[in-house]
């Protein structure tokens, strides 16, 4: 395990925070009688609450202890994007799902490295 996965387990478990048993990158704590989680991925987590004020709280705690080494940028809505993912929030009790724009976005590398590639060969056969 590395340091910085070492470091941010310490942190939330120190904070609370009880790791899932299934899956280590999933942290759960009740905050004021509701589910808070953490969800880690390399260096990307998603932190859900219903109460927005204790997203924030957590954002101020993990920026003052982690903000000088790795600053968090951050994504706020009903609609955000997660690991090529993109999550919508916007009907009342249900989370849609989707990658089309992830996969809009490699299909367009894909094509720009096909023709890329395509001329590269134009140009070493060309007399």
């Amino acid at each position: 395990m590395g340091h910085y996965r070492q470091c941010y387990y310490g942190t939330v478990v120190y904070w609370g925070f009880k790791l899932n048993d299934y899956d280590k990158c999933i942290t759960n704590k009740l905050i004021n009688g509701k589910q808070c989680t953490i969800i880690w991925h390399v260096n990307e987590l998603k932190i859900s609450h219903v109460e927005k004020i204790v997203v924030e709280h957590i954002i101020n705690k993990l920026n003052k202890k982690f903000g000088e080494y790795c600053p968090l940028n951050l994504s706020r809505g009903k609609r955000l994007e997660y690991l090529g993912m993109t999550l919508d929030y916007t009907t009342k009790g249900k989370v849609m799902l989707s990658m089309y724009e992830y996969m809009d976005k490699m299909v367009t590398a894909i094509r720009h490295e096909q023709h890329v590639q395509n001329n590269s060969r134009r140009a070493f056969v060309q007399h």
